[in-house]
């Protein structure tokens, strides 16, 4: 079999043309003394107008210090240098072919390789940069980006209730059967909060919709801020809110329960130069082994929430098996049915 003559000059010079690489071959002072079709394609500037010529001279656009530094470096150590793109988009300001507009690509994107290359008829070291056209892969990155923040925002849009921005009931209740489950197989402890805006209905009466929108906007938001980054927090539906404490026994939900009740107290929600003022009512529940599934679990919240509201409001009730233990002292105990 015949073997191609690659120590002819000529058949190299004409690979090295015939390649889709960028190749520039760079002397001691940064003069080009060779300049293949890609560069030539790109740049405008024929072989024979270029050789001779300091680059730096030609396309005064290049950072001279830092590439100097680069070639420097490649020539004293006679080892290869790597830019990517990711580091510094291109180095020649080429335009790329790709035809789709409107994503955000103005040049050509480019990976660097700056290879040492010994001349031993003169013992100089010369500097061969090697271009890579990355657009395409830049491109493709970008999409997928884009796909992934389209999935995030669908995702988000799924699990989030559109006004309050929390999570929406069908998330929360996904979150409390995980966490039942799990409690059931392996002891885990948690509890549950549910509470609702006291006189809700009155708000929209008096003030409008719009008022009882930011009343509920400004309740999530406060309530949020006391919530530790494990906890789930949620709307429920309406003026009604859900919290999932995880590891956190009913002693310690109750305290936090009463916290929320008294930072919702002071809140006031500003709506058309009025002051709102609302109060919460909440039912606390404990997980217990004997609780059948998470519906049931969130049924005694409820049935907490309900002796709240019927004791006055702006309390917390916490549902204990042999009854609902009010925490506010001076509300007597009542009966979980």
């Amino acid at each position: 079999m015949n073997k191609l003559p690659i120590d002819n000059i000529k058949t190299l010079h004409d690979i090295i043309d015939q390649i889709n690489i960028g190749i520039t071959v760079l002397d001691s002072r940064n003069h080009v003394i060779f300049w293949n079709q890609f560069m030539v394609k790109h740049s405008g500037i024929s072989e024979s107008d270029l050789t001779g010529k300091n680059l730096f001279d030609v396309f005064t656009y290049l950072p001279r210090q830092w590439l100097e530094l680069k070639l420097k470096s490649v020539r004293l150590i006679k080892n290869y240098s790597f830019v990517s793109w990711t580091q510094r988009p291109y180095l020649f300001r080429f335009n790329h072919n790709r035809m789709i507009s409107g994503e955000g690509i103005e040049y050509m994107h480019q990976d660097c390789t700056l290879i040492p290359v010994h001349n031993s008829d003169t013992g100089e070291t010369y500097v061969c940069i090697a271009i890579h056209d990355m657009t395409d892969v830049v491109a493709s990155q970008q999409k997928i980006i884009e796909i992934n923040d389209i999935n995030k925002t669908l995702e988000h849009m799924t699990h989030h209730d559109a006004m309050t921005a929390i999570y929406n009931r069908d998330y929360v209740e996904k979150q409390i059967e995980y966490e039942f489950n799990k409690s059931k197989r392996y002891g885990n402890l948690f509890s549950l909060i549910l509470l609702d805006i006291d006189k809700f209905k009155n708000i929209n009466d008096t003030f409008g919709h719009i008022a009882g929108d930011e009343v509920l906007k400004n309740t999530a938001s406060t309530i949020k801020s006391q919530l530790r980054s494990s906890d789930v927090f949620g709307r429920y539906g309406g003026e009604e809110f859900l919290v999932l404490l995880p590891e956190t026994n009913l002693a310690n939900t109750a305290s936090l329960s009463m916290r929320i009740r008294e930072s919702i107290e002071r809140m006031t929600t500003v709506y058309d130069n009025t002051e709102i003022k609302i109060t919460i009512s909440l039912g606390v529940v404990q997980f217990r082994p004997d609780i059948k599934d998470y519906l049931q679990m969130v049924h005694e919240a409820d049935i907490a929430l309900y002796h709240s509201k019927q004791n006055g409001r702006n309390a917390v009730t916490q549902y204990k098996i042999t009854g609902c233990n009010l925490l506010c002292c001076a509300l007597p105990e009542a009966n979980p049915d």
